[in-house]
């Protein structure tokens, strides 16, 4: 039995021919009627087909106007399916489909309006995902590397694109981070091979397109952890140092009148004694000073680095070789902090045993930051303690205080840059010589760290 939908798709007709149909009726119901009245001359046929031919023309005349606005508001309504947003709906003649058109070109803008806006997210969205230091990979549910961002490449595959490989068959993924991320385990993580060691790791499932996908997010912590480290650590510095000026303050006046007092009697020996007090006590409040302004370091003030004058104050204090320019851009730092700085890493050049033709300063103008490489001959320094030597209260030194690179470290961090270490072999002077290089690298933006309530 034929399915009654089919019937109805045949009766559908086009406007044109329901029109025709019409006239034909029309037509027959005339010629039905003269022959009802017996007067089915030539002249009446050809006057009824001919009025039957006006009356079409004229209906077509008539509805012209009107398939023209639908067939515009047809082509509109494609264009918006097809995502093509920028045509609009003709207003012709026929006023009632006015309201439709309208608000076919309402929506039609506002679309428009709304893929602007979304493609500016996106944009916006990208340029987060490829300058974050986060490391951004997206898998499948085979393990299939969708997207990785450019800090991900940069930590499993030495700055190469994995886009559409394996995440565990990659050859420089860690056997911690590789395991981590086996086990869908959140948490921090604590990798050898990069520059960051410490790193928090943060997995998410979800559904995308009906299928699972996974989200690892890995974030670098180190610098977090020692900023919260170093502020413990000064925090501490204020507690005991406010202790011991308590104590020294009382100790040094009864040393002082206790000398007077043995001068009186002319006890030497008792006279020596208090000197030898007075001295300890004198030397303790130096040593106490020192950590109390490592742990007091104001914020920069920031103004245009005159670079010649700082270059001549610094080797008024150390010899050193200045190779290349100096910096022709402005840069905006601290003068009298950032000398601090470079000071305390030329000491220890000249304290590592180094000629004082092997130490050098470059500056290195890149886009977005400025690099300061002072480089020596004494050696370096073990690889294992390349990581250790920038921790508060470490020094390699017998009667090093620690705080010479903690107090460089923070001055950097203070200007928004950062400073690291390296060793180097450099065959300058004709022979191998080994030795450390320093960089301190100050950002284009300079934008300083807001301290927290414990580094002041």
């Amino acid at each position: 039995m034929p399915e009654p939908g089919r019937y109805r798709a045949r009766l559908q007709l086009s406007s044109r021919s329901r029109l025709t149909l019409c006239c034909m009726l029309l037509t027959a119901l005339g010629l039905a009627g003269l022959a009802h009245f017996k007067q089915l001359s030539l002249w009446y046929i050809l006057a009824i087909m001919a009025a039957a031919v006006g009356l079409w023309l004229m209906f077509n005349w008539v509805l012209a106007p009107l398939r023209r606005e639908i067939l515009a508001l047809n082509l509109h309504a494609q264009n918006l399916q097809d995502g093509s947003f920028n045509t609009s709906a003709n207003q012709l003649q026929v006023d009632e489909l006015a309201p439709l058109a309208t608000s076919l070109t309402r929506m039609s803008a506002q679309l428009r309006a709304e893929r602007a806006s979304l493609y500016q997210r996106e944009l916006l969205l990208d340029t987060i995902l490829q300058s974050s230091p986060t490391a951004f990979i997206l898998t499948s549910h085979a393990d299939t590397v969708i997207m990785a961002n450019p800090a991900a490449c940069q930590l499993l595959n030495n700055g190469r694109k994995f886009n559409g490989s394996k995440l565990f068959s990659l050859n420089n993924l860690s056997t911690p981070l590789q395991q981590a991320l086996a086990a869908k385990q959140q948490g921090l993580i604590r990798l050898d091979n990069s520059n960051q060691s410490v790193w928090h790791l943060s997995v998410s499932q979800f559904q995308l397109n009906q299928q699972q996908h996974w989200l690892y997010l890995l974030k670098p912590l180190t610098r977090e952890i020692q900023r919260e480290e170093l502020n413990a650590w000064k925090k501490l510095l204020r507690v005991i140092g406010h202790e011991l000026n308590n104590t020294l303050a009382p100790l040094s006046s009864l040393a002082f009148s206790g000398k007077q007092i043995a001068d009186q009697q002319q006890q030497s020996q008792l006279s020596q004694l208090f000197d030898t007090v007075s001295e300890r006590c004198l030397h303790l409040n130096q040593f106490v000073q020192a950590y109390i302004n490592f742990a007091k370091l104001p914020l920069p003030h920031l103004s245009n680095v005159n670079w010649p004058r700082l270059i001549n104050q610094l080797q008024d204090q150390f010899e050193f070789e200045l190779l290349g320019d100096l910096p022709k851009r402005t840069w905006l730092a601290d003068s009298q902090q950032l000398a601090q700085l470079m000071l305390n890493v030329l000491k220890n050049a000249h304290e590592s045993g180094s000629a004082a033709s092997d130490i050098s300063l470059r500056c290195v103008e890149l886009a977005n930051e400025l690099q300061l490489q002072i480089t020596d001959g004494g050696g370096g320094i073990a690889e294992a303690l390349l990581n250790q030597v920038l921790v508060p209260f470490y020094s390699s030194k017998p009667s090093g205080s620690g705080i010479g690179l903690t107090l460089c470290r923070d001055i950097a961090e203070a200007h928004g840059g950062s400073i690291s270490l390296r060793n180097t072999i450099s065959t300058a002077s004709g022979a191998a010589v080994s030795g450390l290089e320093v960089t301190i690298r100050l950002p284009a933006a300079n934008q300083t760290t807001t301290p927290t309530s414990g580094q002041h």
